[in-house]
């Protein structure tokens, strides 16, 4: 027993070792995520308010969108990273997601014994297409850039459905999400957990409400790694459902849900 505790705690003290934090490329793409709400034309000639403003060198913004669907996001190059960005757009109305949100779940794929939530990944399907075709475009055009993937709420859950699709065809991955619902089972939290050329900066502002949904004993579990930013400081959590970060939170907020690293949800464009 003493020997099994032993392993569990150096696998601990490993994992979190290995593990690093940069809290400005979260920063960064937290405003990135936000500036997706902005109409097509602004984020296309990236004139998309305070975003613009603190980060005026993003290059080659191109937005995707199913208008069916009501999915959208966009492609751009940040040359302060050498990164390919991928960007999901959340939800335009919080309230009403919430309000309709079901609880299904569906068959990932024959690789992985695992489902996600069904809604998520329609989603995700609705502009896949479009997506895999202006990455390879991209990589086209920048073949030495790395790739980052972003998004809020909704976006947040696209972004970590297209981050899995990526792992598994082997890129490398920086996946950085706010305000992330729990996506998939146990068993799509192990799967995903597998790929070691993914790092995921899981980021949850104090209270918000989405990142409680769906609920665990719906059978849904959360991916790594969660930084949870709570009073005047943030924690590096343990690995998926921490108890002693937000999912010790007994009354959620949508109003944390707005804002995330100091940026507003509502851009100015």
């Amino acid at each position: 027993m003493r020997s099994s505790i032993l392993i569990l705690v150096v696998l601990a003290l490993t994992v979190n070792s290995a593990f690093v934090y940069n809290e400005a490329l979260a920063k960064e793409e937290a405003a990135l995520s936000f500036a997706a709400y902005c109409p097509d034309t602004a984020i296309n000639t990236w004139t998309v308010g305070y975003v613009t403003t603190n980060y005026p060198n993003i290059e080659k913004p191109l937005v995707f969108e199913n208008n069916i669907a009501g999915t959208k996001g966009y492609i751009a190059y940040n040359p302060s990273y050498n990164a390919i960005t991928v960007v999901f757009r959340g939800s335009s109305n919080i309230q009403n997601w919430l309000d309709n949100i079901q609880f299904d779940k569906v068959n990932y794929n024959t690789a992985c014994n695992c489902q996600v939530h069904s809604g998520f990944l329609d989603a995700f399907n609705s502009v896949k297409s479009q997506v895999d075709s202006l990455l390879t475009k991209y990589r086209g055009m920048y073949p030495k850039a790395i790739i980052h993937v972003t998004g809020h709420s909704l976006g947040a859950a696209m972004a970590t459905l297209y981050t899995t699709e990526l792992a598994i065809a082997g890129y490398a991955v920086q996946l950085t999400t706010f305000g992330l619902p729990r996506v998939g089972d146990t068993a799509y939290y192990n799967y995903f957990s597998s790929f070691t050329k993914v790092t995921h900066f899981r980021v949850v502002h104090d209270k918000d409400v989405v990142p409680h949904v769906p609920p665990e004993n719906f059978g849904f579990n959360h991916v790594d790694r969660e930084i949870w930013y709570h009073k005047t400081s943030y924690t590096i959590c343990q690995l998926d459902e921490d108890p002693n970060c937000s999912d010790s939170v007994l009354v959620p907020s949508i109003q944390d849900h707005l804002s995330y690293m100091g940026w507003s949800s509502t851009v100015d464009c």
